[in-house]
């Protein structure tokens, strides 16, 4: 409610309010899923361990990224709500929905509350691993495997540069996706949103329910993540014209299911549209000198990765394994091929961030059908030798990446800290190394990764939704 004036305010809390009424109320034979105990324990002992391992809390090893983070948590707490910068100027635009429950508490504590961003970084990494184990017949192992998928193509580069071999060169703009756990190390606020709504929409693809359920919690999602949020909405409208084309459609349904819905998106849509400047975007080769490097680099990143999905996705189903309906599966390969052709971003963000939920629901359709009945039926149907060593090493050789960055974690933080030699030691990035987030970014990336996040001053968000800033005293 602070981004937008009291009428919106007053508009969007009631739309929310008749949203969620109609969620709870409305009768939808649901799939019986239980949730134990145990899993959630396990769902909050796993969380927290990734929120620390993570660096979003300063307890272990940070990236780059952190100085940014960082931040922003600084920002939030020493200005008013909406950010402004310089002060009394138009909204910074950008999405700083998981950043604002812990500043607020921190705002009351005066300081930054390290303890507020663990509990609120666990919840959410706790809820979305639920979704996905309940997803998987609650295999916790298969649940960890899927934070792992897409990570092969880094194993299969390291094992060449072992040998001496480079594939292909490294240019600025790279054609590369991340798993989520990779992810999780870089924008822990984007790996909540994909676990959760990945984990949903798998859900839904695996029971066969109304894909326009995932409307209302994907415009929500876009004040935390805007390009995982976006390529979920893509792939639910997509599978949504299939449903429609299948079950069929009425005006109502529609208009309540999907337009209603949507309406909530509109102001941090417009917000996004408000930069003075578009973000870098175009095909990949305008970006690129040497076509013939960009080849070899999207035949190794992008290419591989998709006939390894393909592979083991072929094996379970001529296996007569359970599986989920071949369109969601091809929608995503077709969306993972796809995307590393167009740039959007200085860092080709749409790529990086976007696929997460993709390989979120790649994932869980390749291990669903390994989790959906007892091993001895799956080992039976496979017939062991060469399928199951492709399924196995398919799956399990991604994880090898981030154990890497894991045990990096538990040798780089605040405790070994305490016995490692000074020039070794980890040290946190400080909050306030800078007066500001625009500092932040211009002094540690440069003036162009500075003004992306300024608002316009014309611009129809800042002239009809935003509240008006604060008068000078």
């Amino acid at each position: 409610m602070y981004w937008v004036n009291y009428t919106f305010s007053i508009a969007g809390i009631a739309l929310l309010i008749y949203l969620l009424r109609k969620c709870i109320l409305q009768e939808i034979p649901f799939p019986k899923s239980f949730i134990h105990l145990k899993d959630i324990c396990i769902a909050l002992s796993l969380a927290v361990g990734l929120t620390l391992a993570s660096g979003i809390t300063g307890f272990a090893f940070q990236t780059m990224d952190h100085w940014c983070h960082n931040a922003k948590f600084q920002d939030l707490l020493q200005n008013d709500w909406p950010l402004r910068f310089p002060a009394n100027h138009p909204v910074m635009a950008y999405y700083f929905g998981y950043y604002l429950v812990p500043v607020a508490v921190s705002k009351m504590a005066g300081y930054i509350s390290t303890a507020a961003i663990l509990i609120w970084t666990s919840l959410g990494i706790a809820l979305g691993l639920l979704w996905i184990c309940i997803s998987l017949d609650r295999k916790w192992w298969a649940a960890l495997l899927v934070l792992c998928a897409g990570d092969f193509p880094r194993v299969f580069k390291g094992i060449a540069s072992h040998g001496s071999i480079q594939l292909y060169r490294y240019e600025d703009i790279g054609v590369e996706h991340w798993s989520n756990l990779e992810n999780l190390f870089w924008a822990p606020n984007q790996f909540i949103p994909s676990l959760m709504l990945g984990g949903m929409l798998f859900h839904m693809i695996r029971h066969r329910l109304d894909y326009a359920l995932l409307c209302f919690p994907i415009g929500l999602a876009l004040w935390w993540a805007a390009f995982p949020a976006l390529v979920v909405g893509l792939v639910t409208g997509v599978l949504l014209v299939f449903q429609w084309i299948r079950w069929g459609i009425t005006f109502q349904r529609l208009f309540q299911q999907v337009l209603l819905p949507s309406i909530a998106a509109v102001p941090v849509l417009l917000l996004f549209q408000s930069h003075p400047h578009p973000p870098e975007n175009g095909l990949i080769w305008e970006f690129r000198s040497d076509i013939g490097n960009l080849l070899q680099e999207y035949l190794v990143n992008t290419v591989a990765d998709v006939l390894l999905f393909v592979l083991v996705y072929r094996i379970s189903r001529r296996a007569g394994l359970p599986g989920i309906s071949p369109v969601p599966f091809w929608t995503l390969i077709c969306i993972t091929l796809l995307f590393p052709l167009v740039r959007v971003g200085k860092v080709n963000d749409m790529l990086l961030r976007g696929m997460m939920p993709v390989l979120i629901l790649i994932g869980c359709c390749l291990l669903y059908p390994l989790t959906s009945q007892p091993l001895s039926k799956v080992l039976a149907a496979l017939r062991g030798g060469v399928n199951c060593i492709i399924i196995m090493l398919a799956l399990a050789l991604p994880a090898v990446v981030g154990i890497g960055r894991l045990y990096r974690a538990a040798t780089l933080n605040r405790i070994t800290a305490l016995w490692s030699p000074p020039n070794a030691r980890f040290v946190a990035i400080p909050y306030d190394a800078y007066p500001s987030l625009y500092e932040t970014l211009r002094q540690r990336w440069s003036q162009q990764e500075a003004e992306q996040y300024l608002g316009k001053p014309n611009s129809f968000y800042e002239k009809y939704i935003a509240p008006p800033p604060a008068k000078d005293h």
